[in-house]
């Protein structure tokens, strides 16, 4: 290992030691309030640093994720300059994911119908730096004006061909599988790049992630549109160590049940008897975090011990979110403590 692979090596897993513990996790529950959280958040974690000059009196939910969200891209920013092979590569998968993400809130609220104005949550950082014009998304009222907002920047050809002129559903699903896997192409191009050992470990590991965001989808989409399996092939991200004929297999089960089944045989799938899950996005976040858990103790590659961080630090972020949302609408502790995952 070199010194720069040992520096982002070492220094992610010292970040990881920092990470929130039990006992901070059930005092956050205890918290009844926004600025509750932000106070415990501030004199009890490695977020002392995350809000700034920001006032705990009377904080804003809006803004306090956005306060995190910043932070988050802050930390992951600092992480990746340390590793020359793929730092900045992954420094931009993490931007363009952000972007991604927005997109996709942005086409929810106009399939909602929903006549409030978008408030971009993008964190400065990357506000900054993205092609998207966040002002222009700010005041769209319909798809078209989205696709004119968006036509200039690196997603404009996927999205323009969604554009058949009836907008009544927008097929987010779709898209959204087609905006990941320019994503994933980016990302195992630059693993390619990186030593053969080091790009082994992490292609295994975002390979075991694909899988079951795969497995995933082809479940939804069976169990809540009654897809075929045409339909279905359109929403699978075209990487994971699944075998084509897995997939296909997958896709033409006649029922959820048959799916599981069929990917519980895999060897990717094994998690999924061993897994405690309420809903598909719980299994989806606990196989992530168990697998970055895993690669944070014991991968030697620098590379995928940095990117397994980066998903963990997701992760907290999503459980924050979780809380700070629980104390704002005064929700019982009861139904936020099982959407936390740690």
């Amino acid at each position: 290992m070199s010194d720069t692979s040992y520096a982002v090596y070492t220094r992610a897993k010292a970040k990881y030691g920092k990470r929130l513990k039990e006992k901070d996790y059930k005092s956050l529950l205890n918290c009844e309030s926004v600025s509750d959280v932000m106070s415990y958040l501030k004199s009890n974690t490695h977020y002392i640093d995350a809000f700034g000059e920001a006032n705990e009196r009377g904080m804003r939910r809006g803004l306090f994720e956005s306060l995190l969200k910043q932070y988050y891209i802050n930390e992951i920013d600092t992480l990746c300059q340390y590793e020359l092979s793929v730092g900045e590569d992954i420094s931009r998968y993490v931007a363009h994911k952000t972007e991604i993400n927005e997109i996709i809130r942005m086409l929810t609220m106009l399939n909602s119908h929903e006549k409030r104005q978008y408030n971009f949550t993008v964190p400065r950082h990357i506000a900054k730096k993205t092609s998207i014009d966040l002002n222009a998304l700010s005041e769209v009222e319909s798809f078209d004006q989205f696709l004119e907002a968006v036509k200039k920047t690196p997603y404009g050809k996927i999205l323009v061909k969604y554009n058949t002129g009836d907008h009544k559903q927008i097929p987010i699903t779709e898209i959204e599988s087609e905006l990941y896997t320019k994503l994933y192409i980016e990302l195992y191009t630059a693993i390619e790049h990186t030593g053969a050992d080091e790009s082994k470990d992490l292609k295994d590991f975002l390979d075991s992630i694909i899988d079951y965001r795969n497995f995933l989808n082809i479940i939804r989409m069976k169990k809540y549109y009654s897809a075929d399996s045409t339909e279905i092939k359109k929403h699978i991200i075209p990487f994971g160590s699944l075998k084509s004929s897995v997939i296909d297999s997958m896709c033409n089960a006649e029922t959820p049940q048959q799916v599981y089944d069929i990917m519980a045989e895999t060897r990717t799938g094994k998690l999924v008897d061993k897994i405690e899950y309420d809903n598909l996005d719980e299994l989806e976040i606990k196989v992530k975090y168990k697998k970055a858990r895993h690669n944070m103790y014991y991968s030697s590659s620098s590379s995928t011990v940095m990117i397994s961080y980066i998903i963990l630090c997701e992760i907290e972020l999503h459980n924050l979110i979780c809380l700070v949302e629980g104390a704002r609408y005064s929700v019982d502790k009861s139904i936020i403590e099982p959407l936390l995952v740690y």
